[in-house]
């Protein structure tokens, strides 16, 4: 059908879901073109990467993975260390290695950050690594219904993270703002936009 694109998107777990789907529609993608499958984590994406190789040869896959300290915080050797499971290269298996894990993406658009937890932008200084840890501090702040959940001196996600987190990149991020500041973004943001067009979402 012409016009017609559809994707398999996996993403490591649930909280990815709302970040991707923004991404995914700024490159064009609106709902109905793409669908998720979670992983849960990137040990399972390394596993099964040639199994979503083979399935990319009927539709696409797009692969999110963190980056965060493997292969020495390297995504070049990320990236060759899961090539080396396929057979060759594939142009419907889309590999996005995110520098250095989701949130880090997140807090990228410090102003969409700081308008959501309600406090300045000059006080949302994300560090160079811990990322996950440091956004849960700020919604912590926030005093966010259920978003945080403490285990000892170690923060995780609450049983309302996602529903806040979508809110977040609903009514506050911007894919402007975060991308000029983040590279595996911007090139993600490429990436995408251009495998919507060659499956004919340009036209549409």
């Amino acid at each position: 059908m012409e016009g017609y694109v559809y994707a398999q998107v996996i993403v490591e777990g649930t909280t990815d879901e709302p970040v991707v789907t923004a991404l995914m529609h700024a490159a064009g993608w609106v709902k109905g073109e793409f669908a998720f499958t979670r992983a849960n984590g990137k040990g399972v994406i390394d596993r099964d990467i040639k199994k979503y190789w083979e399935a990319s040869r009927s539709i696409p896959y797009v692969i999110f993975r963190d980056l965060d300290r493997d292969e020495g915080g390297c995504p070049v050797a990320v990236r060759l260390m899961l090539s080396t499971k396929t057979p060759r290269e594939s142009p419907d298996l889309l590999i996005r290695i995110v520098d250095q894990c989701i949130e880090s993406w997140i807090l990228a658009d410090r102003q969409g950050v700081a308008e959501f937890c309600d406090r300045s932008m000059a006080s949302v200084k994300p560090p160079a690594s811990h990322h996950k840890p440091y956004l849960l501090s700020l919604m912590k702040e926030a005093k966010l219904k259920d978003a945080v959940d403490g285990k000892g001196h170690e923060l995780d996600f609450g049983p309302a993270y996602a529903t806040h987190l979508e809110r977040l990149m609903t009514d506050h991020w911007s894919i402007e703002r975060a991308a000029a500041e983040s590279d595996s973004l911007r090139r993600a943001l490429k990436r995408l936009t251009d495998l919507h067009n060659r499956l004919g979402g340009g036209a549409q």
